[in-house]
């Protein structure tokens, strides 16, 4: 069972926004650094832009503590909780820095305690898009009233009418997953991030020493993924909207080549497209 959002939020135009908020909220100085953790210990170009970017406009950041430490951002990579939070909470409670839950992609994730992501910290946000089919919005948790700034009245409306399907989505992700990496095994390939107990996927996480080659091979097939920096590691939709031919496609184009090939011995493999998040493609 996912617990409720117990804590009040504000629907912002989008996560980055939400964030924006929280940060303009604390008043870092330029000097500040946020401690930035996530849970796969990603660096650098690694970490979504959305986040380092919208930091850098307000203070530094760097991938451990330090000095210069003003507050601490957990980021739930793709929708698996990071499993040092309580750790990290302990140390910014010892230390009095602020703690923000960046939960962009872990809108209904829970933990092994049972507790929902983004209630755990201080300060939370989350994308909508990354969850629900709806073109924009986040939400702003923590922040008093008089902060939390105006809401964004149509995400508010959007977010509202799409809210009780939550845990039907996210019964979705997790069986769309599990498919993939029953189907995906036989082939000798597998997640470099595994489903925790009470975690719902943004995507799946592909592990793969021939990332570019398979990139190639979905795009041509109409399939969004990513990314576009080199980590051996390709993103595949396992979002609500997959039926299992989607899936069947997503196997069978991943699966196709171990090794770089020419694009005339890649199959196409016709059919709709897909994208990573829900937002269907007309």
């Amino acid at each position: 069972m996912i617990p409720p959002l117990v804590r009040p939020f504000t629907v912002t135009g989008s996560g980055r926004e939400a964030l924006a908020r929280i940060l303009t909220y604390l008043q870092l100085r330029p000097a500040d650094e946020v401690w930035l953790s996530t849970t796969m210990g990603l660096r650098d170009l690694q970490v979504s832009p959305c986040v380092t970017a919208t930091i850098a406009r307000h203070c530094r950041f760097a991938f451990q503590p330090g000095p210069r430490t003003a507050a601490a951002l957990v980021i739930h990579d793709f929708g698996v909780p990071h499993r040092d939070l309580a750790a990290i909470r302990a140390r910014c409670d010892y230390h009095g820095w602020p703690l923000i839950e960046d939960a962009a992609h872990a809108f209904a994730s829970t933990d092994a305690a049972g507790r929902r992501m983004g209630t755990v910290a201080d300060f939370a946000l989350f994308s909508l898009p990354k969850f629900f089919a709806v073109p924009n919005g986040g939400l702003v948790i923590g922040l008093p009233a008089q902060a939390a700034g105006p809401e964004d009245g149509t995400a508010a409306e959007r977010f509202r009418a799409v809210l009780p399907a939550t845990a039907d989505i996210a019964e979705t992700r997790r069986r769309n997953w599990q498919s993939l990496h029953r189907l995906l095994g036989p082939h000798g390939l597998d997640s470099d991030l595994p489903l925790t107990r009470g975690s719902v996927p943004a995507c799946y996480l592909l592990r793969t020493a021939h990332q570019f080659a398979t990139l190639r091979r979905l795009r041509r097939a109409g399939i969004e993924s990513g990314p576009e920096i080199h980590c051996d590691r390709v993103f595949l939709p396992c979002h609500q909207h997959l039926d299992l031919d989607d899936i069947g496609r997503i196997v069978a184009l991943v699966a196709s080549g171990s090794a770089e090939a020419s694009p005339s011995s890649n199959p196409t493999m016709p059919g709709r497209p897909l994208r990573l998040t829900p937002q269907r493609v007309d």
